[in-house]
């Protein structure tokens, strides 16, 4: 049976590759490879080729009927087909609050350097992904001061780019594994800020997506972030029984490749999802996983992106967890310390780390300190364009409505008439 690499070679006929290549606008060597079935062709290859020989759609077709060819990228299986549904399902200034939003419309407006790279079949080296992997941590840094309904757009964007760069651009094996590994990270904060702005089953999709891209590149502590992330969505917003499943999984899965530190966050989103199930002794057990393995941390080991888990982080889900399992003279002491570190700056995390603080004061009966902590969280929430902020304000609203008459409550509806009810997330 004839190959696309045989038919490739025929068609070109006498060309020298060179030559065909400028014809199709591709990297020589890309082509090269392409014929000597190194590489997969995709189906922007096979109709650049169809064009430049004139073969009427001959190796677009043996592309589309030809799904099953497998290659090997790090020992582990990939698809020709693969990059193409990944690619479907979808830097050097220092990020603060100051300029976030400002950053976030340059990046809409400007077109992402993966784009020209994918032109002509370009062939990209180490330089071009560690640009990549810079504009993935500069994307996730915008996230701490702007929130998902403002910064979705413009990471979805940069998937796209990046999962077309993986798909089409001619590279090595070792530069495909660190771009899968890129956008296994990318589809991790994609998932996030989608989810930040209520789009959960678009959410679970670039969760799943990263997941998959980053155990090809040979990472396992970034397949279990994005399992364990999608494992957090599921617990406050699907069924908490499956969300502790997923949970469970990833830090299994992660055993022995995860970092300390990367290894007391995973433990958190199990904590987080056994309280959600209401199970106190597996909660108060991941809890104490994850004190454990932040003892032993060591910051030069860690991947990037678990840079922001720190004491304060720890104590807030700590306090989160015993709020949800209605346990507030734990709850409130740690919510209360931890709340104090954080500001306007991060206008969404303190906002929703003081809807927790006020739901915990809440049950322990102290109703003036909730409406007052809960009015502070609308006026932060008024700047964090996050669907998470607002459900949390909601839900704390129809648990106050019965102390309505108390000036701290009535104070609170004041500020915050004509937002919805919600459910309790």
């Amino acid at each position: 049976m004839e190959t696309f690499g045989d038919a490739a070679r025929r068609l070109r006929g006498a060309r020298s590759v060179r030559e065909a290549a400028r014809l199709a606008h591709m990297d020589p060597g890309h082509l090269s490879r392409i014929e000597s079935g190194k590489r997969p062709p995709t189906i922007t290859v096979a109709q650049a080729l169809d064009d430049a020989y004139a073969a009427g759609g001959e190796l677009a077709a043996l592309v589309a009927g030809s799904r099953n060819v497998l290659w090997k990228l790090d020992g582990r299986i990939w698809r020709p087909n693969d990059s193409e549904s990944l690619a479907a399902t979808v830097v050097g200034q220092r990020v603060t609050a100051a300029n976030a939003v400002v950053l976030a419309h340059q990046w809409l407006i400007s077109e992402p350097p993966q784009v020209s790279a994918t032109r002509a079949g370009r062939r990209i080296g180490f330089a071009q992904v560690a640009e990549v992997e810079a504009r993935v941590h500069q994307l996730r840094r915008l996230d701490d001061y702007v929130g998902g309904q403002d910064t979705h757009a413009m990471v979805v964007g940069e998937l796209a780019a990046t999962t077309a760069l993986l798909r089409d651009a001619a590279y090595t094996e070792d530069v495909g594994r660190r771009l899968l590994v890129a956008v296994g990270e990318l589809a991790q904060v994609a998932g996030w800020v989608t989810s930040d702005a209520g789009r959960y089953d678009e959410a679970e999709r670039y969760y799943l997506a990263g997941m998959r891209a980053a155990h090809a590149g040979g990472d396992l502590a970034g397949a279990a972030n994005n399992l364990s992330s999608l494992a957090y969505q599921i617990a406050n917003v699907g069924d908490p029984r499956i969300a502790v499943t997923l949970a469970r999984s990833a830090l299994a899965g992660a055993k022995g490749a995860a970092t300390a530190t990367t290894t007391a966050l995973l433990a958190e989103r199990v904590a987080w999802a056994e309280a959600r199930v209401g199970e106190v002794g597996g909660a108060e057990r991941a809890l104490g996983a994850v004190q454990e393995a932040y003892t032993h941390r060591r910051p030069e080991e860690d991947p990037i992106w678990v840079y922001w888990l720190d004491e304060d982080e720890i104590e807030i889900m700590e306090g989160r967890v015993w709020t949800q399992l209605r346990r507030p003279l734990r709850a409130v002491p740690i919510l209360e310390r931890a709340t104090a570190g954080y500001g306007e700056e991060t206008s969404r995390e303190t906002a929703l780390y003081l809807t927790w603080l006020a739901e915990s004061l809440l049950q322990a009966n102290e109703v003036e300190r909730a409406a007052s902590a809960t009015t502070e969280a609308v006026r932060l929430g008024r700047t964090a364009s996050s669907v998470r902020v607002d459900e949390r304000i909601g839900a704390l609203r129809a648990k106050l409505a019965k102390y309505q008459g108390t000036p701290e409550v009535d104070a609170f509806e004041d500020e915050v008439a004509g937002l919805p009810l919600c459910d309790d997330r």
